[in-house]
């Protein structure tokens, strides 16, 4: 009984995998992007510290701001990346359940059930 159970949860502890897997994923790209940003900010602050000209100090800032918005779409796309694999495996799961569940003996004896009262139904 124990194995048989076992074997009709696994679907919901791969899709509890997933997301764990995914979750973890996302952490690791937000902490590293959060990392990067923080290192990059007291970089730029200490080189606009350091420049003397205006015009060198905005072109500094320009050129961070553009390191800044790069590194953000990259790390959305792959956030986004994750979550679409998530969800692809999800979808998978969840359809190979729901196919294995239509042949089984309790589906079908619920079927034969239904069948006569969608025939009272029409009348």
């Amino acid at each position: 009984m124990y194995e048989e159970m076992k074997d009709k949860m696994k679907p919901v502890m791969d899709m509890a995998e997933i997301n764990k897997k995914t979750t973890e994923k996302l952490i690791a790209l937000q902490s590293q992007y959060v990392t990067d940003f923080v290192n990059s900010s007291l970089t730029q602050m200490k080189t606009l510290t350091e420049t003397k000209e205006p015009k060198a100090a905005l072109e500094a800032q320009v050129k961070y701001l553009k390191d800044v918005e790069t590194k953000l779409t990259e790390v959305a796309e792959k956030e986004m990346a994750a979550l679409s694999e998530a969800k692809t495996l999800l979808s998978d799961i969840v359809e190979k359940s729901l196919s294995e569940l239509a042949t089984t003996p309790y589906f079908a004896d619920l079927q034969k059930f239904m069948k006569p009262m969608d025939l009272k139904s029409k009348s």
